[in-house]
């Protein structure tokens, strides 16, 4: 304990303090959130599903902290497509996850990511459990992506295929 009071005084003092505090800020906020939104009810949308997809669990941007697992689908509802991410979705817990589709398949790590036409459908609404998100018109709908945003991070990514 004593050494970690000591670490925190350095980095206090640190030049790099400001960086330091407003990350951990961060983290601890946006972890803090997450995990309470795991525990609301899950979000499903009625429709018709036209096209699936399962995040990759073997993808090479994922690690023990940075992950995903479930199914995603696309239905169509009222004139309107939607994203659904299933009741067995999950992702490791993060302060600033949010949901992208894209017109690239396989984006296994940032650099997939970044090099990929992506739409923002918003933040993550629960890192467990079933959630939809609006697609735009004309949205590409190939892939989607949860990214960490406030740290430029790959979390997980699924191919979605058409029925």
């Amino acid at each position: 304990m004593k050494n970690i009071l000591l670490l925190l005084l350095i980095v206090s003092n640190s030049t790099y303090s400001e960086g330091f505090w407003s990350d951990l800020k961060t983290i601890t906020g946006g972890h803090i959130k997450d995990i309470a939104n795991r525990f609301q009810d899950d979000q499903i949308i009625d429709g018709k599903v036209v096209a699936t997809g399962v995040f990759n669990e073997e993808a090479d941007g994922q690690d023990f902290a940075h992950n995903g697992k479930g199914s995603a689908t696309i239905k169509a509802y009222k004139g309107k497509k939607y994203l659904q991410l299933g009741k067995d979705f999950y992702s490791s817990p993060g302060p600033d996850y949010h949901v992208y589709v894209s017109d690239k398949t396989n984006i296994n790590n940032e650099k997939d990511f970044l090099t990929s036409k992506q739409v923002e459908l918003g933040a993550l609404i629960k890192g467990s459990g079933a959630s939809y998100y609006e697609l735009p018109a004309n949205t590409p709908s190939d892939s989607v992506t949860i990214w960490c945003k406030e740290f430029n991070e790959y979390i997980a990514s699924a191919d979605i295929i058409a029925h």
